[in-house]
């Protein structure tokens, strides 16, 4: 009788809103027709945006400061909030969610700037969720993304660390983490647990040899590597994390996603 919000399910529309947003804003270049399209895809993304990161009964949405994470919520029946506190991939898709916008491209297209500007003055209830909107970044871009730069930095701190996420041969799908803490839920008298198991799988779940408990997933790596691309587009040199976390050495983002490469090509 309960149900479930998905931080990856909502992260993937986030992306796939302004992976239409972004085909929309090419087609306008020779259809205006298409602004139309465009606004409502940024409009669509600002309440994706905004449900992620603050519906639910405290706030906060699937977001959790403390870990510094995105966790799944299941609500029960009798109106319960259970942050479901598995370090996966999950918590890392709503990262996918990032696009830059070109100074020139909407200077092309006054119809879809009237639109987001009028959005960032006067509602800041959904604009505020946005990271960095109204303020121009590298090159005058603007930032399109779920995550702000505080958020940004503590999921990264996460990802790269070698106890979690990051390994020798990229960004594992299960923290290494759930090897000696597995996750345990119980449900109805039943309980169910999540593991670390970085080879053969021990159970049929998920069609048996699956991604989703450990071992790399090569596909999604690459979307990392891309995302943090994008958002180097707009933050630049100046941004800098610990790759890996606690060893003191900082790189921009452009150098974590060479990292990255690295490590999956080898």
């Amino acid at each position: 009788g309960g149900f479930m919000e998905q931080a990856d399910g909502t992260g993937w529309m986030g992306m796939y809103c302004l992976n239409l947003l972004a085909i929309a804003l090419e087609l306008a270049s020779e259809d205006q027709a298409y602004e139309d399209v465009a606004s409502k895809f940024w409009e669509h993304f600002l309440y994706i945006a905004n449900a992620i990161n603050h519906l639910g009964s405290n706030g906060t949405g699937m977001w959790d400061s403390e870990d510094g994470f995105y966790y799944d919520v299941l609500h029960t029946p009798d109106g319960k909030h259970v942050p479901m506190k598995v370090r996966s991939i999950v918590g890392l898709i709503p990262l996918f969610a990032v696009e830059t916008l070109e100074p020139k491209v909407c200077d092309k297209l006054p119809g879809f700037k009237r639109r987001m500007e009028w959005f960032i003055e006067n509602r800041p209830d959904l604009t505020g969720n946005v990271a960095c909107m109204d303020e121009p970044g590298v090159g005058e871009r603007r930032l399109l993304s779920i995550v702000d730069q505080n958020q940004l930095r503590q999921v990264l701190k996460v990802m790269l660390d070698e106890r979690e996420f990051l390994s020798p041969h990229g960004i594992r799908a299960v923290s290494a983490i759930h090897r000696e803490h597995p996750f345990v839920i119980g449900v109805n008298g039943n309980t169910y647990r999540v593991d670390y198991e970085p080879g053969e799988s021990s159970t049929g779940l998920f069609g048996g040899n699956s991604n989703w408990r450990g071992p790399i997933w090569f596909q999604v790596n690459y979307l990392i590597v891309e995302s943090l691309q994008k958002f180097y587009h707009y933050l630049g040199d100046g941004f800098q994390v610990e790759c890996p976390t606690g060893s003191g050495q900082m790189m921009t983002l452009w150098q974590v996603a060479a990292d990255l490469s690295r490590r999956l090509t080898h």
